[in-house]
């Protein structure tokens, strides 16, 4: 369907539309059309919402609801969280001090073999498959030393000091994080693997085989030794215990191993650890700290559906130039708690007093695509403390009107749309959340590199795709609705007051960016700039392709 073709114009056919592309993720050009066919608000919008089914969010503070048991040395239970004495009751058998006590016996000796081979391999975590009855799903946890254990997962749960390991069951979500240790536990080749991951991502296995150039009856083979090895009958069975148990490998991220499909991208392998720094209201700020302790203060504002992470080397690329580079995650998004009302002036407020708990003077500023806006108030929350700002490739608040031109790029195209109908936002963001893949990011990488630069970009620099990838995945790691609020809310801002920004602006652009121009950015300012620089050859992949040079006029003493 072409994006230009309006389906029925009504809001639950963008609803129905989203189900369909949820089950179908190669179709997913189809909402263009059904956004562009969909009210802007009213009734209709609030009828579909209320309609949704099963991709919202499940925490409303987008945490996921984990359950953990910590297990002494010789194997009793030491304490529990609230969800972790749930899962095991509600699925398995029933918690009490001196152990676990298993409906069926056969789960104390998978629980043996696991600690077993925790010890073994001196493995950071492995996978451990618990079984009620023949005809019923098995359960998967993870178990892990209480060394390799993210301390927020523990910090309340009394008996912690007496633990020296924990067994946590994972909410049900979707990421990616998890094949090394699935390898690990259940002995799969590499080849099996990868096979796996690929029917994860949404492959059949005639799609797998091509993609892994092998035939269709290797693969086949394949997957009789993963259901093995897994004790799995199913297809659908493997995909579902794969789904649940990837959202806890992300949690379990700053211990976890490296994943089996190394990327030569490595921005997350190399990546500063995240940082919280607490609110006055008590929320956390996540945040990552790059380069030099006692270089220059730059704070890095990152696009939306972003994170704390930057492009790999950038932590010794700042030291070189002697910057010292603070990128947060904005409320609501990567691992930093929502705020209940979400505003421009409010997300300065919580920058300008992470900048103040670090000790920051004077700051220099850079931001990307949607970022610019929140650059922008915390520049002019920060006063003479700012001192100067770079926006790159940035996008203006507020709605602007579809043209004949956005016919031919097709990320434009919908998210002219989405300002439109902001409600949809949310829906799309669940959605895309939900079926979160390198393949998938591949696809609409590819769809969003319609300007010739940024193809040609995309092609000499494929492993850029995979650092787009880690990045949305960080950002969507606790839930999608604080990324779907702030493109609501730039949608819904048409203009920003600014009356303390006094810091010179520096505006770059790529000369083959379809999403806007320095003129209109300059129009939507409504001030002189020191600078406006038109790269060409690239487009909105302007910041990938030219990170060294943003870098260095961080750096630089004086801008040219």
């Amino acid at each position: 369907m072409s994006p230009s073709i309006a389906p029925k114009a009504d809001a639950a056919q963008l609803i129905e539309t989203i189900y369909a592309v949820a089950a179908r993720p190669e179709r997913w050009e189809e909402i263009i059309a059904a956004v562009g066919a969909a009210p802007g608000t009213g009734p209709e919008a609030d009828a579909a919402l209320a309609n949704l089914r099963g991709l919202e969010d499940v925490q409303a503070g987008g945490k996921p609801d984990l359950g953990v048991i910590l297990l002494s040395p010789t194997g009793g239970v030491v304490g529990w969280n609230g969800a972790g004495e749930a899962v095991f009751r509600d699925r398995l058998g029933v918690v009490e001090s001196r152990g676990l006590r298993f409906f069926n016996p056969s789960n104390h000796e998978a629980l043996a073999h696991a600690r077993d081979r925790l010890a073994d391999s001196r493995a950071n975590q492995v996978i451990v498959k618990f079984v009620q009855a023949e005809d019923d799903d098995p359960h998967f946890a993870y178990m892990a030393p209480l060394s390799a254990t993210p301390a927020e997962m523990i910090i309340d749960i009394p008996g912690a000091d007496r633990a020296s390991a924990a067994l946590i069951f994972p909410a049900v979500e979707a990421t990616d994080h998890l094949w090394r240790t699935i390898r690990e536990s259940f002995g799969l080749t590499p080849a099996e693997t990868r096979l796996a991951a690929r029917l994860k991502d949404g492959l059949t296995l005639k799609e797998a085989a091509e993609d892994l150039n092998v035939s269709l009856n290797t693969v086949r083979n394949q997957l009789r030794a993963v259901f093995e090895k897994m004790g799995l009958n199913r297809q659908s069975d493997l995909v579902r215990a794969l789904a649940q148990l990837s959202a806890l490998s992300s949690s379990l991220q700053s211990a976890a191993p490296a994943t089996v499909a190394a990327t030569e991208a490595g921005a997350r392998a190399s990546a500063p650890p995240v940082l919280t720094h607490r609110l006055p209201d008590g929320r956390a700020l996540a945040y990552r700290i790059y380069g030099a302790p006692a270089g220059q203060a730059c704070m890095m504002v990152h696009q939306g559906l972003g994170s704390s992470l930057l492009p790999r080397g950038t932590d010794q690329l700042a030291r070189d130039l002697g910057l010292h580079i603070v990128c947060a995650e904005r409320p609501g998004t990567g691992r930093s708690d929502p705020r209940p009302e979400l505003s421009f002036a409010a997300v300065a407020d919580d920058l300008v007093d992470l900048t103040n708990a670090l000790g920051l003077e004077q700051v220099r500023v850079a931001a990307f695509m949607n970022g610019v806006a929140f650059a922008l108030a915390y520049a002019d929350a920060l006063g003479p403390r700012a001192e100067r700002l770079l926006l790159a490739s940035g996008r203006p608040t507020g709605a602007e009107p579809e043209t004949e031109r956005d016919l031919r790029h097709p990320i434009i195209l919908l998210r002219r749309r989405l300002a439109r109908s902001a409600w949809a936002v949310g829906p799309l963001y669940a959605l895309l959340r939900r079926r979160l893949s390198r393949r998938q990011v591949e696809t609409m990488a590819r769809t969003a590199a319609s300007a010739p630069g940024d193809g040609a970009y995309l092609r000499s620099h494929p492993d850029v795709i995979t650092y787009i990838h880690d990045y949305m995945s960080e950002g969507l790691s606790r839930g999608s609705k604080g990324a779907a609020r702030e493109l609501a809310l730039c949608a819904n801002t048409p203009r920003l007051d600014l009356p303390a920004l006094s810091a010179p602006i520096s505006v770059w652009y790529g000369a083959d960016d379809p999403g806007g121009s320095p003129e209109q950015l300059l129009a939507w300012l409504g001030r002189p700039c020191a600078e406006v620089r038109v790269v060409p050859g690239v487009g909105h992949y302007l910041a990938h392709k030219h990170w060294p040079d943003i870098l260095a006029w961080l750096a630089a003493d004086e801008v040219d």
